[in-house]
């Protein structure tokens, strides 16, 4: 008797309710047509598909240069990642060990959106039926998970997963689409954390909630040592070449979030540099010089 193989393999859908949210990312207007080509906005633009994923990656000049750089790092560094995932049979146990109690406190409810979600690992702890998307400007990511047993058995990448291809800066969906959006490990690496944060106010309901996650500089003495020596080895050493836009203190970015609208309710420290805060929206993102924001 032959032997079937079964392939593992990341099925990518757009599912209805997310079809009918979806707009142009630069003018937010519906799209005037969708079909198997891919989106067409107002003015005639078709925004394609690429590898089995509708990319609304907008065209950046300037920094891009050197964003995409760091992109290509991380790309690299996370095929290691799942190489390790299937060598090391508690690999991804003891990174749920960590994560969950994250999730647990700062609960991820109703209509979610991940930005920089990837392969959707945060699915593992939400309920079966929520309603999800992923967002990530690595369009060909499902394709590097393909046949992966250990992670498959690990998160539930078998199961259906609606997503996008694009940036925090130009989000693709109508005003007030999501309950909950995740950013997580991504914001200091946009191209604009402000314009991110501004779009995530905008495609929030009024009652949303976002959620941060990343290392903040400064917060340690080792941070501290580890930030000022980078310069030094990183040429010899590339591993420790630093690809971040963006490095903001723990004072940095709750300014930043209040700026654009945004009010700290809670907070967990994962390591003593690695923060999770917990946002929840205001009605107003406009704030005068010298006038505090109305809570």
């Amino acid at each position: 008797m032959s032997v079937v193989e079964v392939k593992l393999e990341v099925p990518v859908v757009i599912s209805e309710w997310l079809r009918c949210i979806l707009v142009d990312p630069l003018s937010k207007r519906p799209f005037a047509q969708q079909n198997n080509e891919g989106f067409e906005a107002a003015c005639g633009f078709l925004y394609k598909f690429c590898d089995g994923v509708p990319d609304f990656r907008v065209r950046f000049a300037g920094s891009a240069e050197d964003w995409l750089k760091g992109q290509v790092a991380f790309e690299s560094w996370l095929d290691k990642y799942f190489d390790r995932g299937e060598s090391e049979p508690d690999f991804y146990k003891n990174e749920q060990a960590v994560d969950s109690p994250i999730y647990e406190a700062l609960k991820l409810r109703g209509r979610v959106l991940d930005v920089g979600g990837q392969l959707g690992h945060v699915r593992k702890y939400l309920n079966p039926d929520q309603e999800y998307c992923s967002l990530d400007p690595f369009v060909g990511v499902h394709l590097r998970a393909n046949n992966r047993p250990n992670l498959f058995a690990s998160y539930p990448l078998a199961t259906p997963i609606n997503f996008i291809g694009g940036y925090a800066e130009f989000l693709p969906f109508q005003d007030g689409s999501f309950d909950v959006i995740n950013m997580r490990s991504c914001i200091d690496h946009f191209f604009n954390p402000e314009i991110a944060l501004l779009e995530a106010f905008r495609a929030l309901r009024k009652s949303g909630q976002l959620i941060i996650g990343l290392t903040v500089e400064g917060h340690s003495w080792k941070s501290i040592i580890k930030e000022f020596v980078r310069p030094a080895i990183s040429p010899f050493l590339p591993r420790y070449e630093d690809h971040h836009t963006w490095h903001p203190s723990y004072d940095n970015l709750i300014k930043l979030c209040d700026t654009c609208g945004f009010e700290l309710t809670n907070e967990i420290w994962q390591t003593p540099d690695v923060f999770y805060g917990s946002f929840s929206r205001r009605s107003s993102h406009l704030v005068q010089a010298g006038i505090p924001s109305k809570r």
